[in-house]
């Protein structure tokens, strides 16, 4: 069960070598803008997704009046993360998702940013690569679009191109185009601690965070952990995850 708290208004806060290539297929249409990079949107779409995961149970989670209140003409990327592994962050990720495009019917995008441990793909029975990573490294940009209407997915990509801070400056190209595009960016970031694995060069590229507090095993400790590597103010909501109904 996910038990939504805190959700506030927008907030804003906050390789290879030149002559490898990615092939991206004719059959792509092209979203361009002159100020953005292109992004390519799949003609073919996804159509498999983990019951598991993806529920109504937890879907409907977020269905509350005070969501509503950040869609007053605002365009948001919001991070995805939790103090440890196995919180709940790809279940948060992928319903806050499904509830965004199907419920409120807002164009979102679901992304993909936990490189060690990437998950989406699984989710909605896809490959893993291209992606995120791909997008980055080629400056090729390219989603999917899956069963839920006004959801698309882009996976995290191969590991072996995991960004690193050297192109923050890229990714925020990237992200300004999704967000051009699309009325929500939820990103996937995986856990901040192992705090090597976290891409914390790459926070104050989105707008805010969500973390997902695992009501059996989260510490008070584990949070202020947290909160010695990443300003409070950067979180713009906490979910509880797990909690005990009765």
């Amino acid at each position: 069960m996910v038990n939504s708290q805190k959700f506030m208004s927008s907030q804003k806060i906050f390789t290879k070598n030149e002559t490898q290539s990615l092939e991206i297929s004719e059959n792509d249409r092209v979203v361009n803008s002159s100020d953005f990079l292109p992004v390519r949107i799949s003609t073919d779409s996804l159509t498999t997704v983990d019951r598991k995961i993806i529920d109504m149970k937890y879907y409907n989670s977020f269905n509350f009046s005070k969501l509503a209140a950040t869609f007053d003409n605002t365009k948001m990327t919001i991070g995805i993360t939790s103090a440890n592994r196995n919180d709940g962050k790809t279940l948060v990720a992928a319903n806050m998702a499904v509830s965004l495009a199907s419920g409120y019917k807002q164009k979102t995008l679901l992304v993909d940013m936990n490189f060690r441990h990437p998950k989406l793909h699984h989710v909605f029975g896809t490959t893993q690569s291209p992606g995120l990573a791909e997008a980055i490294a080629y400056k090729k940009v390219r989603v999917v679009p899956t069963s839920v209407n006004n959801l698309y997915l882009m996976t995290a990509g191969d590991s072996d191109l995991t960004p690193g801070i050297e192109q923050t400056l890229l990714l925020r190209q990237i992200l300004a185009a999704l967000r051009n595009k699309f009325d929500f960016v939820i990103i996937d970031m995986g856990s901040i601690y192992p705090i090597a694995d976290f891409p914390i060069h790459f926070i104050n590229e989105i707008d805010g965070l969500i973390g997902v507090i695992d009501s059996r095993k989260t510490k008070k400790a584990d949070f202020k952990r947290i909160f010695k590597n990443l300003d409070e103010s950067q979180f713009i909501a906490y979910v509880f995850n797990r909690v005990d109904k009765s």
